[in-house]
């Protein structure tokens, strides 16, 4: 007999989620897991929903939840939810904190190292046909600022420091992190941007976070600093990084969030050379990972114990 919880599973992605189903209930037969493949599907199941798992919800529609207990996000960034009716405190959030941290490091990585190796003079001299040796740079003996060390950033200072990169960090409350030459607050990034040749943003969408990355304080990065956004578009303005790339500013960037997404195809960056454009796909959600987090956070929830990847609104993450 069926009598545990009922779920709603909502990934976004429909040929997704007859596999996570089957996934949830192999380990829970007891639960009751629906798809709602529709909008008319979506609203019958909503009044008896006590647990919602997904991805990119339709946040106006969380008020019509009167049964629900626990919504598990199925990534890392909660803005939007942050941004819409808020929930009921006895409402539980929790989100994939932890998840993204060795795909999104690998992503920053790649970017800091085709700047270095200059990728796109290789494949412009490649199309035309001539052999121009150069000397590439070295990520070795390079120092790396990363805004935010949550579990994402601490995996990019990591693979920095394995990679003999001094690394500078940027957290809102200063505590020492391995590998972290030195902590500084949010109000100290004054202080970090001058010395740094790489510049790894990783930080949630927040009131400290918006517009952090000024076009003043673009104008305190080297000349050869290297941007990477990995984290939320608002953290700068989009006309204010495509003047810093225009004018030489800074070197370049890999940005792979925006203010607006899908990026408007009238947007100014689309048309800078020095600039590694990518439609958020840094952090790529696998299945397997997504499922594993939920169905140890289920088995604590129907034990009655602490979720795992709370999350504070109040915060922002």
């Amino acid at each position: 007999m069926v009598n545990g919880p009922v779920i709603l599973l909502h990934s976004g992605k429909p040929e997704d989620d007859p596999k996570i189903r089957a996934t949830i209930l192999e380990r829970f037969p007891d639960v009751t897991v629906h798809l709602a493949p529709t909008e008319e599907a979506l609203h019958a199941v909503i009044p008896e929903t006590e647990i919602l798992f997904a991805w990119h919800f339709p946040v106006e529609l969380l008020p019509k939840f009167e049964k629900l207990r626990w919504f598990q996000i199925m990534g890392a960034g909660v803005d939007k939810i942050a941004a819409g009716p808020r929930l009921p405190p006895h409402v539980q959030i929790t989100n994939l904190r932890g998840v993204f941290g060795p795909a999104m490091a690998e992503y920053a990585i790649a970017y800091m190292l085709a700047h270095l190796q200059d990728v796109r003079r290789i494949l412009q001299a490649q199309a035309e046909r001539r052999w121009e040796p150069f000397r590439p740079g070295r990520l070795e003996g390079k120092t790396v600022g990363v805004i935010g060390l949550g579990s994402i950033g601490r995996e990019i200072v990591n693979r920095c420091a394995a990679l003999g990169m001094r690394v500078v960090g940027v957290k809102r409350e200063p505590s020492d992190v391995p590998n972290v030459e030195r902590v500084y607050t949010i109000d100290q990034i004054d202080q970090v941007l001058p010395q740094v040749d790489f510049l790894v943003i990783v930080v949630p969408q927040t009131a400290a976070t918006t517009g952090l990355l000024s076009r003043d304080r673009l104008q305190f990065l080297k000349r050869s600093c290297f941007l990477v956004n990995i984290g939320r578009g608002n953290v700068a303005r989009e006309e204010d990084l495509a003047e810093a790339l225009r004018e030489r500013w800074i070197a370049g960037a890999a940005l792979d969030v925006f203010p607006v997404e899908p990026l408007p195809a009238e947007s100014p960056l689309w048309e800078l050379d020095n600039l590694y454009l990518t439609p958020h796909m840094s952090g790529p959600n696998q299945p397997h990972e997504v499922v594993r987090v939920f169905l140890d956070n289920l088995d604590r929830y129907l034990r009655g114990e602490p979720l795992v990847n709370y999350v504070d609104l109040d915060r922002g993450y």
